[in-house]
């Protein structure tokens, strides 16, 4: 049995701001301003006579809810009510093709069959989340990984280095003379030169490889199933390729490399106190590569 729409609850869903629908069995009974706002309509007959059901507006994206999570014929608005644990959030695209995330809030009407169901639009907040999710693990200047995500990755690679018996090896890189760069032309410049830089090695590196700043103008890389030789020519292209590189805009650099492998009796920290060692030398000469075994 379907609820009688009555004036007013009309005025006060309209006095709600966010988007607020009457559904009856997945059919539309009454909309809000704000609704019909959103999706660009005068009146609930114009937006049927685009769309049939609201859900089908549902995208199925980042694991929220669609029309598609449903088993058998259950009507989307019953299978909310009935399965609290699912997400209540929905994705929606708008004409402009601006993705819009709402939580819905569902309220059913006593010993009806009818819902009312705001939509809470939660985009922002989700944005704000994934951001903080992404900055955790990753460098805010240059956007590859940071130290903490190295470690965490670093020490699952050690754990499958020893099950599976391959080779691993590290590539420690620093920027040759990197204060000058900051005293002679600022460090807007050097931050740009950080950022060019981390551009330039990550084209250079396989899907596999993990590359990280490690602090100031030091970055490591680990790459997996390479032994030091292999290692040792990843690092010298590196080199090269940075001291080709002419940016207009920035100061010429190179760099120095050390390099190691991680043998059977290794630790991470023996390892990492051996790669500095091999960046040490290499710092001696400058623009140069070292490896230690």
């Amino acid at each position: 049995m379907k609820y009688k729409i009555d004036d007013k609850i009309l005025s006060v869903i309209n006095v709600i701001p966010n988007p607020v629908i009457v559904v009856s069995n997945d059919e539309l009974q009454s909309v809000n301003s704000a609704f019909l706002e959103f999706f660009g309509f005068q009146s609930l007959e114009e937006f049927k006579k685009t769309h049939a059901c609201i859900d089908k507006l549902f995208a199925k994206d980042n694991g929220y809810f669609s029309p598609s999570d449903i088993v058998g014929n259950e009507y989307w608005t019953d299978y909310l009510f009935s399965h609290p644990e699912v997400s209540r959030i929905v994705s929606m695209i708008k004409d402009d093709n601006e993705v819009i995330n709402f939580e819905l809030i569902l309220k059913k009407i006593e010993n009806y069959s009818d819902y009312i169901i705001v939509f809470n639009d939660i985009t922002t907040h989700i944005a704000e989340k994934k951001e903080y999710q992404y900055f955790a693990y990753h460098d805010h200047l240059t956007k590859i990984y940071n130290r903490q995500k190295f470690d965490e990755l670093f020490l699952r690679a050690f754990e499958d280095k020893k099950r599976y018996k391959d080779n691993l090896s590290i590539l420690l890189i620093d920027i040759d003379h990197f204060k000058m760069v900051n005293d002679n032309y600022g460090h807007i410049i050097g931050d740009l030169t950080l950022v060019a830089l981390a551009g330039l090695i990550s084209k250079s590196l396989r899907i596999n490889d993990i590359f990280a700043r490690w602090g100031g103008e030091e970055f490591i890389i680990l790459l997996p199933r390479t032994d030091i030789e292999a290692a040792y020519t990843k690092a010298q292209e590196i080199r090269a390729i940075i001291e080709a590189h002419v940016d207009k805009e920035l100061p010429l650099i190179t760099v120095s490399i050390g390099v190691t492998e991680m043998n059977k009796a290794d630790t991470i920290k023996g390892c990492l106190q051996r790669v500095d060692k091999a960046l040490y030398l290499a710092k001696e000469k400058r623009n140069d590569v070292v490896k230690i075994i």
